[in-house]
């Protein structure tokens, strides 16, 4: 698929240099061509289930209840968590936009604090039983990963803006337990 890209990519900008037009043009479709290639792909992300990473998120960042315990995640509940964690960003989003506009303030300013396509993140999954038994998932986005092993430790920042942004969900009776983007220094 890589070369397929690369090819179509390679004719479109023959294409248009052979036709004689300016190259601040051609530049400006290969940038467009590469943000849509770069774009379209899913975000990378990693399911965090060990013992240590819920045990950080009680006592170390005080995220989990005490009493949290490890749990597994199927496919069709990973399915089911990228779905509902879809949907409760896209309102998410709109209220945030409602609320700046209400106030009278810059649509460019609520978009600061709304959280953005998931393809410019990393994820972290973190399932996990709560006191009753319930599974629930702590979700953890982030643009920056601080050249950390984001793939065995919680990247936890504060302010960062909309760069770094949390969910979490009960998975047994579909409540939204809670979603945010950091803050700003």
């Amino acid at each position: 698929m890589a070369n397929h890209t690369y090819s179509t990519l390679k004719r479109a900008i023959a294409k248009y240099v052979s036709s004689k037009l300016n190259m601040k043009k051609a530049l400006l479709l290969l940038f467009w061509l590469l943000n849509l290639t770069v774009c379209q792909g899913q975000s990378d992300y990693v399911i965090l289930k060990d013992q240590s990473t819920i045990f950080d998120l009680i006592t170390t960042y005080k995220i989990l209840p005490p009493s949290s315990t490890t749990t597994e995640l199927s496919d069709a509940e990973l399915n089911l968590v990228k779905k509902s964690s879809q949907d409760y960003i896209k309102d998410f989003n709109k209220v945030i936009s409602e609320g700046f506009r209400k106030r009278g303030e810059k649509k460019k300013y609520a978009r600061m604090h709304q959280i953005m396509n998931l393809s410019n993140y990393k994820i972290q999954y973190v399932p996990y039983l709560n006191e009753k038994g319930e599974k629930e998932i702590w979700i953890n986005g982030f643009c920056n990963d601080f050249d950390e092993d984001w793939r065995r430790k919680i990247i936890h920042v504060f302010d960062g803006g909309n760069c770094y942004f949390t969910i979490r969900l009960n998975l047994t009776t579909g409540e939204r337990l809670g979603i945010g983007t950091n803050g700003y220094a």
